[in-house]
């Protein structure tokens, strides 16, 4: 039990996160993104005990982040990722206990970002590279998640091409099935095709590709992209699948079936979160109920 103690005691804050780090993140893309939100951590508090990092700490954390320029936003993830690192080794008896618990962290305003309109998105496409290009053409029409959690995950036999639909593969964030039915946009169906034979010519399974290999981010290709396309606002991959229910919503589509190609269970999400309501739209609903019928004499 003495000897328990003094591991607990003497446990480092790099010691703990590389624990979890191998011990509880199995994905290696999670393991990656986990490790680059916690470096900065570990620069500031990683020779420290564990035991001693607290509260205090952490809002040090938060005020050297801001005078770098990081967003609060991106800061707050890093902390919170901390407590949850020093909550796991309470659980799993590494730590007596954690001073992070019960931590509050600032709740910082989310960034909204315009999603794509189909004019910047074919100004992408035409000067993207072909990896890039079918993430445009299936985000704008299907709504994936864009990422290996879904559409990089998509393999030609989960495509049918003589139905025109697609197996897409679910996020693991509960959905009851490994994938949804996905109807496929009856101008997007030659393109698949033609993309299915290259992909079989050289014996590639993934829809999205480079050169026959999987994909697992397109972080640096995409903003090639963007800045080739002269587009100089933020857009990230992420942003087409906030443009697919943004448009399909604003020409009339059923909320219902939206949220089905989606992959959500409740579909009060896509007005929550996904469609952004653009100028016209909010012109058009100013002028949807009929008006006062006030009627200004020359007179007046």
């Amino acid at each position: 039990m003495a000897a328990i103690k003094r591991r607990r005691a003497a446990l480092t804050v790099r010691q703990l996160v590389e624990d979890y780090l191998t011990h509880q993140l199995t994905r290696p893309v999670t393991q990656v993104s986990t490790r680059h939100h916690l470096a900065p951590l570990l620069a500031m508090f990683g020779g420290w005990q564990a035991r001693r990092v607290g509260a205090r700490q952490v809002q040090d954390f938060l005020a050297a982040q801001r005078d770098q320029g990081v967003m609060l936003t991106t800061a707050t993830h890093r902390a919170r990722l901390l407590r949850t690192v020093f909550s796991w080794g309470v659980e799993t008896g590494r730590l007596q206990a954690s001073l992070l618990a019960g931590m509050r962290l600032p709740r910082p305003k989310a960034r909204r970002i315009e999603p794509p309109t189909r004019a910047e998105a074919l100004r992408m496409y035409k000067v993207a590279a072909p990896h890039v290009r079918r993430v445009i053409v299936l985000g704008m029409a299907a709504g994936p998640r864009i990422g290996p959690s879904e559409l990089f995950r998509l393999r030609w036999i989960d495509v049918d091409l003589v139905a025109a639909e697609m197996h897409m593969p679910n996020a693991s964030k509960g959905a009851r099935e490994d994938s949804r039915l996905v109807p496929i946009r009856d101008d997007v169906l030659p393109l698949m095709r033609l993309w299915a034979q290259e992909d079989a010519s050289i014996g590639c399974p993934w829809v999205i590709n480079w050169h026959g290999r999987q994909v697992r981010c397109i972080g640096h290709a995409w903003h090639q992209a963007r800045k080739a396309a002269g587009i100089a606002r933020r857009i990230t991959p992420y942003s087409l699948r906030h443009a697919m229910p943004t448009e399909a919503l604003e020409h009339g589509a059923d909320v219902q079936a939206v949220a089905e190609v989606m992959g959500h269970a409740d579909p009060t999400m896509l007005l929550r979160v996904y469609q952004h309501s653009r100028y016209r739209l909010r012109k058009k609903a100013v002028n949807a109920a009929p008006g006062l019928g006030i009627k200004i004499k020359k007179n007046e």
